[in-house]
């Protein structure tokens, strides 16, 4: 049923909402105030440069010094913020920064002309401006800051310069009880800064809680979106029932235009069953399936990780002992599925079929993770048409599945083989003008032990990989627990346990922190795939999307998904 929240829940559910896209946009808000400033102040520097025969050369000396140091300040700074750097105490530093360029005004005028000057300078109109930028960068308390400060400098400057300096008789605008009133003017300019701040906020909430009601699967509160395809979309979203109790999972939701496709319904409602047939500690869990309003969900475990695809993009060919626990982990998951039964105890002949990097999901504590079950099918107690025989990525597919002939597990020990071999040289087996060879009677000749890309492979891994990529099926390892069991077998530095799994937490770290900063630039790279399904217009789809890690955003038993997009 849609989730309804208790009565007046609605400002406090807009202000979480406002406060995320206000938090997720701090540093391009500020990068945007920073760069106007700096440029204002460029041509400051000019302007009072020009006005040197009006005001004196060394009061114009020193307030283009200013405006150079502003210029060159938030021009830095702006750069800074656009990479993606951000802290909150900037906010405050940089208001209170602001705020006391009136004051460097004042002195300047005091020192280089004299109290009169300092006093009818008309600093009020940028003060005020300065006051109700701070309120601007969507927090009320820094307007607060920004009026009680500048009513603050007003107070001690006038006090501690002017009033000593000023000649008898003292201007009416002048004495002490008007200028204390002008303090308070800035006070009272930055208290309805804030109001109209607040006022603004508590508007967009209330809008923001209306546009995302639609949102709220349930009891899932959807946060922002991982990825989207040509039919379904991918959230990470906090599971919150009653009693305080949260969980984040991964919500894959279809995408409106298809939630009226009956045949696609039942696709994504297929492939939730049998995803939540499937419990095992290296495949991704699905943990709800059902209908909002007008469309329907599936809850998904969450990783926060990154893909293999991703590892190998940001640390290259990865070391033998991580891809020896990588293969022992899909090893085992495979044999899982493979040998998965019906609950009246009927082998259900399960093959994933899509069986790549991309889909295979690594945590920062080393968890090895099989996602993407959209695809996957009984291979014989199901019959498959030769389309549904040929659906995956044609450059990882096994030849008896590339032509369409009956397949099973061994099926995805092949696709596991070119995985593993990718991962340790650093390059795809089959490339994308040479992965119709795959349909070919004997192996091509450049289906190669890793050793010879590679050196440094050890033997016995060398031949565990080759097992897996014998053309002919017959001659294939038989099952992902084979797998294990030779990879288990290495000793020493290659041992996958503990020597992999410890390796791996710190490359997937090591990933994450990168990815955090200066993230590397996504590949163009285009996937092989047979019938292509287009995107609408505008949209991009990974292959797998991680719930900063482990959420997929296919669509369930798409072969082909939008753009080709492989990362």
């Amino acid at each position: 049923m849609p989730h309804s929240d208790p009565p007046g829940s609605a400002a406090p559910l807009g202000t979480q909402l406002l406060a995320e896209h206000l938090r997720a946009d701090a540093a391009a808000r500020e990068a945007t105030v920073t760069r106007f400033i700096s440029r204002v102040s460029f041509l400051f520097i000019f302007s009072t440069l020009g006005l040197g025969p009006l005001i004196g050369r060394p009061r114009a000396l020193a307030v283009a010094g200013l405006c150079a140091f502003l210029a060159v300040y938030y021009g830095w700074l702006s750069r800074v913020l656009r990479r993606g750097w951000f802290h909150p105490a900037i906010h405050w530093a940089n208001v209170g920064l602001e705020a006391s360029i009136g004051a460097f005004l004042f002195v300047c005028d005091v020192l280089f002309g004299n109290a009169e000057q300092a006093l009818g300078n008309p600093m009020a109109v940028l003060w005020s401006a300065l006051i109700l930028l701070a309120a601007l960068r969507g927090r009320r308390n820094l307007a607060l800051f920004a009026g009680g400060l500048v009513a603050a400098e007003t107070v001690l400057l006038y006090f501690l310069l002017a009033w000593p300096r000023l000649q008898e008789p003292v201007p009416m605008m002048f004495t002490p009880p008007l200028v204390v009133l002008r303090a308070v003017y800035y006070f009272v300019t930055g208290w309805m800064a804030a109001l109209v701040a607040s006022h603004l906020t508590h508007k967009a909430e209330e809008a923001l809680h209306a546009i995302r009601a639609k949102d709220l699967l349930g009891k899932y509160f959807l946060h922002e979106r991982l990825g989207v395809g040509g039919m379904a979309e991918v959230f990470r979203a906090t599971y919150s029932p009653e009693g305080g109790f949260e969980k984040v999972v991964a919500i894959k939701r279809i995408l409106p235009a298809y939630a009226e496709d009956e045949d696609f319904v039942t696709l994504f409602r297929r492939e939730a069953e049998l995803g939540s047939l499937l419990n095992h500690s290296n495949i991704v869990q699905v943990l709800d399936v059902g209908r909002f309003g007008d469309t329907y969900f599936m809850a998904m475990e969450h990783i926060e990780g990154v893909s293999l695809r991703e590892l190998l993009k940001s640390h290259g060919p990865l070391p033998p002992a991580v891809v020896a626990f990588i293969g022992a982990e899909l090893g085992e998951a495979l044999d899982y599925v493979h040998r998965r039964t019906s609950s009246e105890g009927l082998p259900l002949n399960l093959v994933h079929r899509d069986v790549n990097p991309p889909n295979i999901l690594l945590s920062r504590i080393g968890e090895v993770k099989l996602g993407d079950f959209g695809v996957a099918r009984a291979a014989i107690h199901v019959r498959l048409t030769q389309a549904d025989r040929v659906r995956g990525k044609l450059g990882y597919m096994a030849p008896e599945q590339a032509r369409g002939q009956p397949f099973d597990g061994r099926a995805d020990l092949f696709a596991l083989g070119l995985t593993l071999h990718e991962a340790l040289t650093g390059r795809r087996v089959f490339q994308r003008e040479d992965a119709s060879d795959t349909v070919r009677s004997v192996p091509p000749p450049f289906l190669v032990p890793p050793s010879v890309h590679c050196p440094e492979v050890p033997h016995e891994l060398d031949a565990a990989i080759m097992d897996l990529l014998q053309w002919q099926v017959a001659d294939r390892t038989p099952r992902g627990h084979r797998l294990r069991e030779q990879l288990c077998a290495l000793t020493g530095a290659l041992a996958p346990y503990p020597h992999g799994q410890r390796e791996l937490a710190r490359l997937v770290q090591e990933a994450l922190a990168f990815k955090g900063g200066l993230a590397p630039a996504r590949s163009t790279e285009q996937e092989t795939r047979l019938e292509p399904t287009p995107l609408s217009a505008g949209s991009e789809e990974p292959t797998a999307v991680l719930a900063a890690g482990g959420a997929l955003a296919g669509g369930p038993g798409a072969p082909a998904r939008g753009g080709n997009r492989e990362d």
